[in-house]
């Protein structure tokens, strides 16, 4: 009773597969231009606002550089533009070092709030891109399943078919494998892109932080 509960279902076939395959490459293309876009435009500028905060924090410029820090962030504000992982804390590092002594431990944490805040931005929707990256061949194999138990029902009713029908019905199943992998491939290669470019970018954020931390406390 069950298993022909399920062999109803199997001879749907694997069309419906296709489409979901199909869709699942719309959305991954969607999150690889989103996520492009969102690290190009807080990316921008930042490499000369770190030559400029490391260059007047060096020389003691405490002021200026304040005030680097508090126009990089009132641009991106304004402009809507997402937050790099370095301003904000930046920002709050020079702002809170300024007032009397201040502990090394409470510039680390008030560094640390400001990076970990702005890092669940940067990590959004990186999960959607692996998760269709590891699940799309799944998918796909799971398509080609379904069509060459369609291909072996639809031999079984047929008088004299040969092994024609059965070779013609397993390539088009075979189809829905292809296409898995080929969705999975672009998803898979910008989830280990954009990784790389987070790691990348708090790596620049802690060190930048170190280096604050070590002159203010100073």
């Amino acid at each position: 009773m069950l298993s022909k509960l399920f062999l109803g279902m199997s001879l749907i076939g694997a069309e419906w597969v296709l489409y979901l395959l199909v869709v699942l490459s719309i959305v991954s293309i969607a999150v690889i231009v989103e996520r492009a876009q969102f690290y190009r435009s807080a990316s921008g500028g930042l490499a000369d606002f770190r030559r400029k905060l490391r260059q007047a924090v060096s020389e003691a410029k405490w002021t200026q550089a304040r005030e680097l820090a508090q126009a990089r962030l009132a641009e991106a504000r304004n402009a809507g533009k997402p937050a790099d992982l370095e301003t904000e804390m930046s920002f709050a590092l020079l702002e809170g070092g300024g007032q009397g002594e201040v502990s090394v431990e409470k510039l680390a944490e008030t560094a640390q709030d400001s990076v970990l805040r702005n890092r669940v931005a940067w990590e959004g929707k990186l999960a959607i891109l692996a998760t269709i990256g590891s699940n799309a061949p799944f998918i796909g194999l799971f398509g080609t399943v379904l069509g060459i138990i369609k291909a072996f029902h639809d031999l079984s009713q047929q008088v004299g078919g040969g092994a024609q029908g059965v070779t013609a019905g397993i390539s088009e199943a075979l189809v829905a494998t292809g296409v898995g992998i080929l969705v999975a491939i672009p998803a898979v290669v910008a989830f280990n892109l954009f990784q790389r470019r987070l790691k990348a970018g708090l790596g620049e954020a802690e060190a930048l932080k170190c280096f604050l931390i070590g002159k203010i406390s100073r």
